[in-house]
Order: C-alpha cells, then sequence, then structure tokens
C-alpha cells in the first residue's frame, strides 16, 4: 500500500521520516532541505520517537527502516510514491519529475525503490552520527 490516512501533524507542515544512518536518505535530507525554499518540509528519523507516535498505525510489512514515509496532510505516502510526492511538493524543476507521482502507479514505483533500498548501505554507507545545518536545527523532529 502507498497511501493511508492518518490524523495530520499539528504543524501543518510536510513530514519526511528516513532511516536515520542510511548515507542515501542524508543526501536525500540534504537535497530537500537545499530545494525547499517555502521550509514546507519537516524530517524524523525512523528511529525516533516522532515516527513511532505517527506511523505506529502501519502493519509491520508497511513499517521498515528501509521506507520513505510522507505525511502530507492526513496521508502517509510510502516507497517509491513518497519519493516522487516529495519532488512534486518541492515545486519548481522539481515538479516535471515529481509529476510521474500522478501516472506511476505504486506497483511499479515500489519494486524500483526497493531494488534501490536494499544496496543503499552498500553505495552509500552508513552514518552513525548526521549533523545538518544549524539553522535547519528546527525542522528536525525528535
Amino acid at each position: 500500500m502507498s497511501t493511508k490516512e492518518i490524523d495530520p501533524h499539528p504543524s501543518g507542515k510536510h513530514v519526511l521520516f528516513y532511516d536515520g544512518v542510511c548515507g542515501l536518505c542524508d543526501h536525500a535530507v540534504r537535497f530537500v532541505l537545499r530545494e525547499d525554499k517555502e521550509k514546507k518540509f519537516l524530517f524524523a528519523p525512523l528511529q525516533g520517537e516522532t515516527a513511532k507516535e505517527f506511523l505506529s498505525h502501519l502493519t509491520p510489512e508497511e513499517r521498515a527502516e528501509d521506507t520513505l514515509y510522507l505525511l502530507e496532510g492526513k496521508d502517509v505516502h510510502m516507497l517509491g510514491q513518497a519519493g516522487l510526492r516529495t519532488l512534486w511538493l518541492l515545486g519548481g524543476v522539481w515538479s516535471l519529475p515529481g509529476s510521474l507521482y500522478f501516472i506511476t502507479p505504486a506497483c511499479l514505483a515500489d519494486p524500483v525503490y526497493r531494488f534501490i533500498a536494499k544496496r543503499r548501505y552498500k553505495i552509500f554507507g552508513k552514518k552513525e552520527c548526521v549533523i545538518f545545518p544549524e539553522e535547519a536545527k528546527e525542522r528536525f523532529l525528535p
């Protein structure tokens, strides 16, 4: 399943849940931080308290640390759909690849995501302590 509905985050911003020790996720978060000019996104590691609170409704099959989740209002997007939807929400030039969200079914986007996710530590490594820019600290949830 690629989208589920839950109670929205009180901030009204989108929350991107990522693997807090993944090098690829580190690059993805830094990319979104850089491109998110309107500061629409907040970030939370999957290993943190915010993820436990907001993703607790997911089944064990849906809850995995190799999964990217995007909380957008009441909807939770997962896997490849979460990545494409994030690009769409960033807007600007990212709207073009992000528009694939509307035409690419999860049954196609998710296997591509899973293929990359299974190899992410080999390619990008693990980062035990990720430090983000000081000016962005308020955008990170525990």
